[in-house]
């Protein structure tokens, strides 16, 4: 594991805190789990923009996010996220299946 420093307010310092204190672990342990979720949620909401903007399809929004496809659907289906998926996507996702 590699160390990495950063500058964090004190306003920022105080929610890792308390975090760390609610959870019952270390600083390090509470800024590695907010980033991982933080991290993920922020992939996912910048491919959903993506794929409403048809920047990319459904597969390319989930390769962005690192998720599967069924998830990346999932996720957009939780938010609302309308699709404008056509033939083109069913006939490339079947012979991506192939």
């Amino acid at each position: 594991m590699e160390n990495v420093t950063t500058r964090m307010s004190e306003e920022e310092l105080d929610l890792v805190e308390r975090l760390a204190e609610v959870r019952g672990e270390s600083r390090s342990d509470a800024v590695r789990q907010a980033l991982r979720r933080g991290a993920r949620e922020e992939l996912i909401r910048l491919a959903l923009q993506q794929y409403r903007d048809g920047e990319v399809g459904m597969r390319g929004a989930a390769e962005l996010a690192g998720v599967t496809i069924a998830e990346m659907m999932a996720e957009a289906n939780d938010r609302g996220v309308l699709s404008n998926y056509d033939e083109a996507d069913l006939a490339d996702d079947v012979d991506a299946l192939r």
